[in-house]
């Protein structure tokens, strides 16, 4: 019998901290700053669940961060230190994530065993959560909580307090490759850009056999077709179980009229990679959340999890 030529990923991540009704939520803005009308009305409706506690520095702006990078790493790292804390959930995105992953031992992460939750810059900490073996939650933040709907509303404290909850999704295949397959493995991912710009730190998370998520906003096609062109000559790709695309907002054509599907159909049309597309999850009001690190499967027509 041959050799697999192929690395292995590591058995997906452990059950993280319970959370359960009544426990604490600390609330961190790692990223841009915020405005205060959504933040507080998202604080409130968090408050009728749990216990919610953040620090008055949170409001700082330096520029577009809340913060400088030392406000933001320190009240990361207070965060997990603090033992009467079983969850962080970020204010909203925006940038400076990538900032604090020099500061932010893997080790700080496992010893603490809590999810993470957020999406867009966020994807930078979901990445080192990742290479932590700890699961994270891309969901909507604070400031998204305020307008979400009662679905998504539920989806999200349901995948907080039982991150392996069943989740099933409708999926369309996007090359031929993925017609037929039956795939499964640990969810990784996030927003395009702000996952490409790992590529070639040693902040990038292990692929190998990983099912790989994606979705962006404001990005031209153009601008998708070059990080794609990135990320296949980098041979991160090679040996991923499949990709599976959330939502693309804001991505609109140029004059040639070709779209951020037609793009990734170019690039992975022909690959032995199965693509599928139509996840709602990204930068949509309909953001459902997706345990990252937990195992899923995609089987014709449906993206599932619940299987561990």
């Amino acid at each position: 019998m041959s050799a697999d030529p192929s690395p292995r990923s590591a058995p997906a991540a452990p059950p993280p901290r319970q959370v359960k009704p009544g426990r604490r939520l600390a609330v961190i803005a790692p990223s841009g700053k915020f405005a205060r009308e959504p933040f507080d009305a998202g604080i409130a409706w968090l408050r009728e669940r749990y216990e919610v506690a953040f620090s008055d520095t949170i409001y700082e702006v330096d520029a577009y961060h809340a913060g400088t990078a030392a406000r933001r790493i320190s009240e990361l790292h207070n965060a997990l230190a603090d033992d009467a804390v079983d969850a962080i959930i970020c204010a909203r995105g925006g940038f400076g994530a990538t900032q604090l992953l020099p500061r932010l031992p893997l080790a700080d992460i496992r010893k603490a065993n809590k999810m993470i939750i957020g999406f867009s810059d966020v994807t930078a900490l979901h990445a080192r959560w990742n290479e932590a073996g700890v699961l994270s939650l891309h969901a909507p933040m604070v400031g998204a909580l305020a307008k979400a709907s009662p679905a998504v509303r539920d989806a999200w404290i349901r995948q907080l307090e039982h991150p392996f909850s069943p989740i099933d999704h409708a999926v369309s295949p996007l090359n031929e490759a993925a017609d037929s397959a039956t795939v499964s493995g640990e969810l990784v991912g996030g927003n395009l850009a702000v996952f490409s710009a790992l590529l070639g730190t040693p902040f990038m998370p292990k692929l190998n056999r990983k099912l790989l998520f994606l979705e962006d906003v404001g990005e031209r096609p153009y601008r998708i077709d070059r990080l794609l062109i990135t990320w296949q000559q980098s041979g991160l790709l090679d040996h991923l179980a499949g990709i599976v695309l959330g939502t693309f907002t804001e991505c609109h054509p140029g004059q040639d009229g070709l779209s951020v599907l037609d793009v990734f159909q170019r690039h992975f049309g022909e690959s032995e990679i199965p693509v599928w597309d139509g996840l709602p999850s990204g930068h949509i009001d309909e953001n459902y959340p997706l345990t990252l690190g937990a195992p899923y499967e995609i089987q014709g027509l449906h993206f599932r999890s619940g299987t561990r």
